[in-house]
């Protein structure tokens, strides 16, 4: 999990990024950056408070992560496979079931690199395992970049936007607040 705190840069080698998201697995934490445009008060007091879902989408190698942040992001989605990390940081989930996975989002202006906001999200049991199990079966299939970057083009072309493709997620589930 990151220690970069509200306020500072996300990261020192960049102060601008584009509109995006980002997402990976590491230090035993699902970790959801946000790279928003100048985000507005009330979108920061939105992402801080507002409750979240999480949707699951798997077209192996590619597992989607979709999202929706009540009254401030529609449902959006991030693609992404273990083998995108260094063979060294790339770990699979250890959670056993009953477990809540962790979240940690993180709200990012693209346009100064600032963090603008961060929150700790549970998983629910369900969408912890199946995270779990997803990535363990990423980590035991051989990676294509090429394969990979062809599905991804392949299931936007097929889903136009995230609410397309959240019809077709194998699991949706309300995110709670870590206490």
């Amino acid at each position: 999990m990151t220690t970069r705190q509200i306020g500072e840069v996300y990261s020192a080698d960049h102060t601008k990024y584009s509109e995006a998201t980002q997402y990976c697995y590491y230090d035993g934490v699902h970790d959801l950056v946000l790279f928003w445009a100048s985000p507005s008060a009330e979108e920061v007091r939105g992402f801080n408070s507002q409750p979240v879902e999480f949707a699951l989408y798997v077209q192996q190698p590619v597992l989607f992560l979709l999202y929706r942040i009540a009254d401030v992001c529609e449902w959006s989605d991030v693609a992404y496979n273990i083998h995108q990390l260094r063979a060294e940081e790339q770990e699979v989930p250890r959670e056993t079931p009953g477990d809540h996975a962790r979240v940690q989002m993180t709200l990012v202006d693209a346009s100064t690199g600032i963090i603008r906001a961060k929150r700790i999200l549970r998983m629910g049991h369900a969408m912890t395992q199946a995270m779990r199990q997803t990535l363990q079966e990423q980590s035991r299939i051989p990676f294509s970049r090429f394969d990979y970057e062809a599905l991804v083009q392949q299931t936007y072309a097929r889903y136009p936007d995230s609410d397309a493709m959240l019809k077709d997620a194998s699991l949706t589930e309300a995110a709670a607040s870590e206490n």
